[in-house]
C-alpha cells in the first residue's frame, strides 16, 4: 500500500488524514469525522480499512463482506471504489460497488464472487439485501459517508433500516460536512462513545471549489448554463 501511495505521488496527508488514519489504526473506537468535500476523507477511511482488513486474522473469510461503505450517490460510490482499487492494488482485497439506476445483473455477479468491501447507495443495497444477494453477518467496519447529504436526499429512513440489519458488534465511522440536529440524533443511534475529528469550520466551503453567482432571469438560466 505504501508503494501504491508513492506511485500516486501522495506525499503530504491532508489534515483529516493526519488525524483519522493513526486513530483508526491504533484503536477500534467509533469515529465522527466532520469534513467538507475535497478534504481527502475518502483516503482517511479507505486506507486504514484496507490495512485493518489485510492484517486481520479474519481475512481468510472468503466471500464475506467485512466492511460496508454507504454513500448517497452513484458518483461518490464509484469514486470511493476507484480509490480503494488504487490504494489496495497489491493487497488481494476485493471490493464491489452497487447503486441504482442501472441493471443489477453485473452487480449481482460481483457479489457472488469474493467481496471484502462493499460500497453502496442505500436503495440498491436494501433491494439486494431483500433479494438475498447481500449478507452482512460478518461485517466488522461500517462507514456512513456524507451523512448530511443523506438527510437532504431523503435517505435517512433507508439508513435506519440498514443499521437494523447490521451485526451489533462492529466499528462505525460517520462522516458529515455539517451536523444538523437530525444527523446528531442519527449518530447517537449508531455510535458508541465515538472519537471526534473536526478539521474545518462547519458548513464552510473547500478552498478547491471556486464559486460564482450570476444574476439572471429564470428563462435565461438554461442558455447561461449551456454557455
Amino acid at each position: 500500500m505504501l508503494q501504491a501511495i508513492t506511485e500516486l505521488k501522495i506525499v503530504v496527508p491532508t489534515e483529516i488524514q493526519q488525524k483519522t488514519i493513526p486513530l483508526l489504526l491504533s484503536e477500534t473506537h467509533d469515529l465522527v469525522g466532520l469534513a467538507k468535500t475535497g478534504t481527502g476523507k475518502t483516503a482517511a477511511f479507505s486506507i486504514p480499512i484496507l490495512q485493518l482488513l489485510y492484517a486481520s486474522p479474519e481475512r481468510k473469510k472468503h466471500g464475506k463482506i467485512r466492511s460496508l461503505i454507504v454513500t448517497p450517490t452513484r458518483e461518490l460510490a464509484i469514486q470511493i471504489g476507484e480509490s480503494i482499487k488504487l490504494y489496495g492494488q497489491g493487497l488481494n482485497i476485493r471490493h464491489a460497488v452497487i447503486f441504482g439506476g442501472v441493471s443489477q445483473h453485473n452487480q449481482v455477479n460481483q457479489l457472488k464472487s469474493h467481496v471484502d468491501i462493499l460500497i453502496a447507495t442505500p436503495g440498491r443495497l436494501l433491494d439486494l439485501i431483500q433479494q438475498g444477494f447481500v449478507k452482512l453477518n460478518d461485517l466488522e467496519i461500517f462507514v456512513l459517508d456524507e451523512a448530511d447529504r443523506m438527510l437532504d436526499m431523503g435517505f435517512i429512513h433507508d439508513i435506519k433500516k440498514i443499521i437494523k440489519l447490521l451485526p451489533q458488534k462492529r466499528q462505525n465511522l460517520f462522516f458529515s460536512a455539517t451536523m444538523p440536529k437530525e444527523i446528531i440524533g442519527l449518530a447517537n443511534t449508531i455510535l458508541t462513545d465515538p472519537k471526534m475529528v473536526e478539521v474545518t469550520p462547519i458548513a464552510s466551503t473547500s478552498d478547491l471549489i471556486e464559486q460564482h453567482v450570476y444574476h439572471v432571469d429564470a428563462d435565461e438560466k438554461k442558455n447561461l448554463l449551456i454557455e
